[in-house]
């Protein structure tokens, strides 16, 4: 059980005019993607002696951790972590128990950040006070159906209302319910704690309700940019939503609140063959199946097609790729909300006390 241990408002957030960053990066089996990714840090114009990267690798069994060990290092460490869990929220505790920087960042292997990303984070944790701040995330594809995905992904349909998945460089700072990829407050990680690593795949979005809950701001910067890599195909795609979806299941049946968007999904999954099975005895139910699956389909043709529009993808694809994540997460919602009810009735008294849980 992880418990917060105070509060993030009791005294102003200060941070020091040059701090020293911590970057976290979790990753496996990540030959394609890491290279890169520490070279757009290496590039920062925050200067990378004013960085520290924590490599937390599961175990790659590809060139991932010769890649890290060979790379030549302008940052103040580089160091590789070893995370024999194997699972993101563990690898972020590892990475975590490594840092010694004033703020700190979490990245994604599949990811790049523009070469001010660093500096814009510093100066917007100073300027706002706030406990964590982010940017939108540019979604990037490679290929027919990469390109598909990475549109599905970057659509209010397809994500909700996730801003940091679409916001503008125009756009006004704003708070927020999380971010993507956030510099957090040295004072966030004594406060609210390691990340629970009895469930994977709710880790950032969690744990920042839990800074929320903590008295702690996350206030979106569109100046704050940053690149992601999705999944390259619709299966990977759709396990990946599977996944998300029920881990946010498992929240619910420990008594978090969550937003609407988390719930949409599992609706639509039930909704539907709950329809499907009462239209064949009363037709007002046959008819709202008929309607609300027409309404999907043209608002779901319609979006996906101007997200397609705007990544140079294929619209019918697109469309694809949102149902899939759509369906997924549902399903995935329901099967980890039964998985943790059944869990949560069969378990000792003991785990009946209140439990604080710990992110397209």
């Amino acid at each position: 059980m992880i418990m917060s241990t105070g509060r993030l408002d009791v005294s102003p957030l200060t941070v020091p005019e040059r701090p020293l960053v911590s970057i976290v990066i979790p990753c496996l089996n990540e030959e394609n993607y890491i290279t890169a990714l520490l070279d757009s840090l290496a590039a920062q114009d925050y200067g990378p002696g004013g960085i520290e990267i924590l490599v937390s690798d599961g175990g790659s069994s590809d060139r991932t951790r010769e890649l890290v060990r060979d790379y030549p290092s302008p940052f103040r460490r580089l160091v590789l972590v070893d995370n024999p869990r194997r699972i993101t929220v563990a690898g972020l505790n590892e990475g975590m128990a490594a840092a010694t920087g004033d703020c700190w960042i979490i990245i994604g292997a599949h990811s790049s950040v523009r070469h001010d990303f660093v500096r814009q984070s510093v100066e917007a944790l100073r300027r706002t006070g706030a406990a964590c701040v982010g940017g939108p995330i540019d979604t990037i594809g490679e290929g027919v159906t990469h390109r598909a995905i990475a549109a599905a992904m970057s659509s209010p349909f397809g994500v909700g209302n996730a801003a940091f998945r679409y916001a503008g460089s125009d756009e006004a700072e704003r708070d927020v319910d999380t971010v993507p990829f956030g510099c957090y407050h040295r004072r966030v990680w004594e406060v609210v704690g390691p990340f629970d690593e009895t469930i994977d795949g709710a880790d950032e979005d969690s744990y920042n309700a839990r800074l929320i809950e903590a008295g702690g701001r996350i206030v979106l910067v569109p100046a704050i940019r940053s690149s992601y890599f999705p999944r390259r195909s619709l299966k990977a795609l759709a396990k990946q939503y599977f996944e998300y979806g029920a881990a946010k299941g498992t929240l619910l049946a420990r008594g978090r609140p969550l937003r609407p968007r988390h719930f949409v999904p599992s609706a639509m999954v039930t909704g539907g063959p709950a329809l499907a099975i009462l239209g064949i005895f009363f037709v007002p139910a046959r008819l709202l199946l008929l309607l609300l699956s027409g309404v999907y389909a043209v608002t779901g043709f319609y979006f996906a097609r101007r997200a397609a529009h705007a990544a140079g993808a294929n619209s019918p694809l697109t469309l694809a790729a949102m149902g899939i994540m759509h369906l997924t997460y549902g399903a995935g919602f329901i099967a980890g909300g039964w998985r943790e009810h059944r869990r949560l009735r069969h378990a000792p008294a003991r785990v009946s006390e209140p439990l604080v849980d710990s992110p397209s």
